[in-house]
């Protein structure tokens, strides 16, 4: 039974670990393209005529 709690709670924290790696890793390639994707905005409009 020890064991068995054992091995469950091992996969457990590996999966949250590789879970919060992957969300972290997203949120900063996806918040990077936000940041280009605004500035490239930002530009055509300062290019419309007013």
């Amino acid at each position: 039974m020890n064991q068995t709690l054992s091995t469950f709670l091992k996969i457990a924290v590996t999966a949250m670990c590789i879970g919060i790696l992957l969300f972290g890793v997203g949120y900063v390639m996806v918040d990077t393209e936000a940041d280009a994707y605004e500035l490239e905005i930002e530009s055509v409009q300062a290019d419309l005529p007013q």
